[in-house]
């Protein structure tokens, strides 16, 4: 297996959380003698955050390391990059972001797309009203702007009313005229897509104005840890699997944690549910049930065969994790969790669309 993704640059906490939960599965499986008795060995490669490098990294791992399946890219653009190498190398890659669907390309974290109809139903939630005025605060990256087209497409519909839309740059550090604008539109409900330190200056600037409404943070999966200091008590996060409580965990979410514990300093709700490491580990995991089905050896090419049947129980973090033909993308719902620092509530679910 070969990790392909942003361990240094402004995007390596994410890049480095994936890269663990596909180590700790890893890890797990060669303690117990490997699959079918073979080791599974990991190569990992920083891309920096870098287009052009990511591609020479898949190139790398595809033929000269050999590998069987890829995992990586925060960035989608940095998938799409690698995805005409896989495909030649017939290679089956996961990213966390997939902006463009190919049959040798899988979907291991939210796909935002697919909660546009769930974030307007949690706007209703969360308002107490059918007919909820709404501001989205949105980055500018490929896999959002498409979300923010299907919200837009949607929110008549579902009889939600956008009263504003801010798009906000990657690279952003001041927020202030799209906070402004948000405040001026004075709505039941903020929806907020971003990274965790844009996210806390979004969310600074609405309080600093005293718009006290519930925010909804679709990036919640992944960026938790920015919110541990935080006692706001109106924040809500999306996420594509039950949060992980180490005091409550059964079935799968146990076993997340004793898998990926070795790898932590600490083991706390915290912790377990920081950046992408629960979803490297599902990502992993599924993977390496459909590589032990497929037998040894492995084709990439049966590989992807076995993957594109491949349902697995995840009872505890995910019901009905499921790859097929038709549909790369395994996460069938959302969940709502209020978060006030390091406490989490599930508030609701919502399917994905």
């Amino acid at each position: 297996m070969g990790v392909n993704a942003e361990l240094s640059g402004p995007l390596a906490f994410y890049g480095e959380s994936l890269q663990q939960g596909v180590q700790a599965y890893v890890d797990t499986v060669n303690d117990d003698g490997g699959i079918d008795g073979h080791p599974i060995e990991l190569t990992s490669l920083d891309n920096a955050g870098d287009a052009a490098r990511s591609a020479t990294n898949a190139t790398q791992l595809a033929t000269s390391e050999g590998v069987n399946a890829m995992f990586g890219f925060v960035l989608s653009a940095n998938c799409s990059s690698a995805t005409p190498v896989v495909e030649r190398h017939r290679v089956p890659l996961a990213c966390l972001s997939v902006a463009e669907p190919n049959d040798y390309v899988y979907s291991l974290g939210p796909n935002n797309t697919s909660a546009a109809g769930a974030l307007l139903e949690a706007a209703k939630e969360l308002s107490g009203t059918d007919t909820p005025s709404t501001a989205l605060v949105h980055l500018n990256t490929l896999t959002v702007l498409a979300m923010v087209d299907e919200i837009e497409a949607q929110a008549g519909d579902a009889g939600v009313d956008l009263t504003t839309v801010q798009e906000l740059d990657i690279a952003a550090t001041d927020v202030s005229a799209q906070v402004a604008k948000v405040v001026q539109a004075d709505p039941d409900v903020v929806i907020v897509s971003n990274f965790g330190p844009g996210f806390l200056s979004v969310l600074e600037g609405l309080r600093s104005s005293r718009l006290d409404v519930p925010v909804i943070w679709v990036d919640g999966t992944g960026n938790l840890t920015s919110l541990q200091e935080s006692d706001d008590d109106n924040v809500y996060a999306f996420t594509t699997y039950e949060l992980v409580d180490p005091e409550s965990a059964e079935g799968a979410a146990a076993e997340y944690v004793e898998a990926v514990e070795p790898l932590l300093e600490a083991t706390d709700a915290v912790t377990l549910n920081a950046g992408y490491t629960v979803m490297g580990y599902l990502t992993a995991r599924a993977f390496g049930e459909a590589l032990a089905s497929c037998g040894h050896p492995c084709s990439g090419e049966d590989l992807k065969t076995e993957l594109d049947a491949q349902e697995v129980d995840f009872d505890g973090l995910v019901d009905g994790f499921a790859y097929s033909e038709d549909g790369h993308y395994p996460y069938p719902d959302w969940h709502l969790f209020k978060v006030v620092g390091t406490e989490y509530e599930q508030v609701a679910s919502f399917e994905s669309q």
